[in-house]
């Protein structure tokens, strides 16, 4: 019979490096994990901000629109129900309304909002977010209301809105 000849050279890889490179995967893996979750989690934090900040935007951009063709301005303690208005305040369970046009809509992000005119046709206005996120700020120019006094303060908790009559 033929003796069986064992050979010792470096086919194949030995336990231990076997054992080194399933360490450093195991390593490399948590790392890429742990970034992921992270990333994600920032990503869904910027996703609620934005969220917010484009609510807020959007009934800046209506209060805009209502006062460039509003042909009257009141002060109510009700929503207006019918007819062509524009009108944003707070219910009496402190929620945030805007009504365009006698559709009502409902936002969380608001706590406060104040106007005032100056110069007769001029509305100022502060939207201020439940967050702490930035306070909105402007000013526009009614081009039907020649001569108007008003200077409000709308917060929740305390019903109350700003009724824009705007043209047909």
């Amino acid at each position: 019979m033929k003796k069986l000849r064992i050979n010792l050279g470096s086919n194949g890889f030995s336990l231990v490096e076997l054992m080194v490179a399933l360490l450093i995967t195991v390593i490399l893996m948590v790392t890429i994990i742990s970034v992921f979750l992270m990333s994600q989690k920032i990503y869904t934090r910027g996703t609620g901000i934005s969220y917010k900040q484009k609510s807020i935007t959007n009934i800046e951009t209506d209060l805009q629109n209502a006062l460039a063709i509003a042909t009257d301005i009141s002060i109510g303690t009700s929503k207006p129900s019918t007819g062509i208005f524009y009108g944003i305040g707070f219910n009496n369970n402190g929620e945030c309304i805007e009504v365009i046009n006698g559709v009502e809509y409902q936002t969380d992000q608001i706590m406060e909002i104040s106007v005032n005119v100056t110069n007769g046709n001029t509305m100022n206005y502060e939207i201020v977010p439940k967050d702490s996120m930035s306070i909105l700020k402007g000013g526009i120019v009614m081009n039907n209301i020649k001569s108007t006094t008003i200077d409000a303060t709308f917060k929740a908790g305390t019903e109350g809105y700003l009724v824009i009559t705007l043209v047909n």
